[in-house]
């Protein structure tokens, strides 16, 4: 890979010895000229995209673009991970304890111009990140926050939340002289005009930086990244798969993790539909094949669930659930004790005078969407049901078709946040509480309140069957094949400083 140098000729400097005026007459002689020569402020051979129309900001940053850039530069006390622990990184530790969160932080971390970082910080930057509107959302369940000396604090809920340490996740920034600091790996730095990333030589892990200087590459005005990834202008790009849209621009490809779930919505209250009858929900929920709606859409990067939380959730025991592969043998079980017992010339359950038909709502602006809809029709006709797609263009038609309620499934996503809160599926005026009965309302409540636990929830969920998890989707990050290091995960940039680049010969 070709290394990417933007140096800065500095002004040549001419020294000029002066010949003395006394005592040695004209056989002084004037000192050679000396110049300084020209300093390479940036030698990078790491290259991220960013856009210039955006900020670099912690809390002023607005797209996704530069905000995948914000934890290289601006710590958090946790970052999120899978089981719901949180793992530490400017905290020490954590404990919960009911509706009290204590956190400890590390005594070795200091922002880039070399400031302690402190208690005091962390609560100035949470007051700052509940009015934020990226993170307001997922900081809405605390109440408060007390600082106690410089290195402990207590965070108060309005709930019991296990996986609260899970969204704490919001940056750390000491505002001082009119400028942002962040205790991360890296610190932003400008060239005349042209941004950068230069290492924090105040931050802990310092010495294991091998990279000293990140490039970073203007996408302002370009219309997609096949010219600039494959003119290595830059060394990765992410495709979050939203859009429907995939380009092709490596062979190496890795995927980052995400809390985008994928479910298939189910209409409990319309009994013009079969799936108004819970035990029609159940044959469907245990009897569909996750594992190969997973793999068959999206490109294939999802991980597969049972519930509607990740799979590593500390709290979860999935022993008695269904498989992510479908039981077909149960479902079937399900449908012929209650009568259906024969399948049609069509292929279809009937009870000699009703067949189990269904449609599955789609939007079809993005086709990904319609790819998981198929998915599902393929899986839920092996188990006898007779399945209709209807396609909706637009998402304006598709919010209105869920609204007027005539449907049977639905295909939906979620964005959730770290610590999956599912209060729009389960609240009188959610967001994604269509098809589903108000009175599983109480459930969530009780779970939500910690009255019931984790498991007491799943099991209430799994008769239920207010809709079907399918899977948390994944972005794919394309990556230039002469770089090591990127790894699947939560969040590839975390150890970006130890990537390794087979040099061009």
């Amino acid at each position: 890979m070709n290394k990417k140098i933007i140096s800065l000729l500095l002004v040549l400097s001419t020294l000029f010895a002066l010949a003395s005026c006394g005592g040695k007459g004209d056989d002084e002689t004037t000192e050679p000229e000396s110049y300084v020569l020209p300093t390479k402020i940036i030698e990078a051979d790491i290259s991220l995209p960013y856009t210039s129309s955006d900020s670099l900001v912690a809390y002023t940053v607005k797209g996704s673009l530069n905000g995948d850039l914000i934890p290289i530069m601006y710590e958090s006390l946790f970052t999120p991970t899978d089981d719901g622990k949180g793992m530490p990184l400017v905290a020490k530790n954590g404990e919960i304890n009911g509706t009290k969160v204590t956190v400890n932080l590390k005594t070795n971390v200091k922002f880039s111009n070399g400031t302690v970082l402190t208690a005091k910080h962390v609560k100035a930057s949470f007051d700052k990140a509940k009015s934020n509107a990226f993170y307001n959302h997922s900081l809405k369940n605390i109440s408060s926050v007390s600082v106690k000396g410089n290195n402990t604090l207590v965070f108060n809920l309005y709930n019991p939340d296990p996986m609260a340490l899970n969204i704490l996740d919001f940056p750390i920034i000491l505002t001082s002289d009119k400028n942002t600091y962040g205790s991360g790996k890296y610190v932003l730095k400008y060239l005349d005009d042209t941004a950068y990333l230069q290492v924090n030589s105040h931050h802990r892990d310092y010495k294991k930086s091998w990279h000293k200087q990140i490039a970073l590459y203007d996408m302002s005005g370009i219309s997609g990244p096949i010219y600039p990834f494959k003119a290595n202008e830059i060394s990765v790009y992410k495709q979050d798969l939203s859009d429907g849209n995939y380009v092709n621009l490596s062979a190496f490809t890795v995927a980052e993790n995400t809390n985008n779930l994928v479910y298939v919505g189910i209409n409990s209250n319309w009994a013009g539909s079969i799936t108004s009858i819970d035990w029609v929900r159940q044959a469907i929920n245990i009897g569909i094949s996750r594992s190969s709606v997973t793999a068959s859409s999206y490109l294939g990067q999802g991980n597969t669930v049972i519930t509607p939380f990740k799979s590593d959730y500390y709290q979860l025991n999935t022993e008695n659930l269904a498989g992510v592969n479908g039981e077909v043998e149960k479902a079937i079980g399900i449908m012929e004790r209650n009568g259906y017992t024969t399948v049609n010339a069509d292929g279809v359950r009937t009870n000699g005078s009703n067949s189990l038909k269904l449609s599955i709502l789609v939007c079809s602006e993005n086709q990904y969407k319609v790819t998981v809809a198929e998915a599902v029709k393929k899986s839920l006709e092996e188990l006898g049901f007779g399945v209709t797609i209807t396609e909706k263009k637009t998402s304006e038609e598709f919010i209105n078709a869920l609204k007027e309620g005539h449907f049977g499934l639905y295909i939906g996503e979620a964005q959730l946040t770290s610590n999956c809160d599912l209060s729009e599926f389960f609240s009188e005026k959610g967001s994604l509480n269509y098809g589903i009965s108000p009175e599983f309302y109480a459930d969530f409540d009780a779970y939500k309140k910690g009255t019931d636990s984790t498991m007491t929830f799943v099991e209430a969920f799994s008769t239920e069957v207010p809709f079907i998890p399918l899977y948390y989707r994944k972005t794919v990050i394309s990556v230039n094949p002469n770089i090591t290091g990127p790894k699947n995960g939560n969040n590839v940039y975390a150890d970006i400083g130890e990537w390794t680049v087979q040099k061009d010969k």
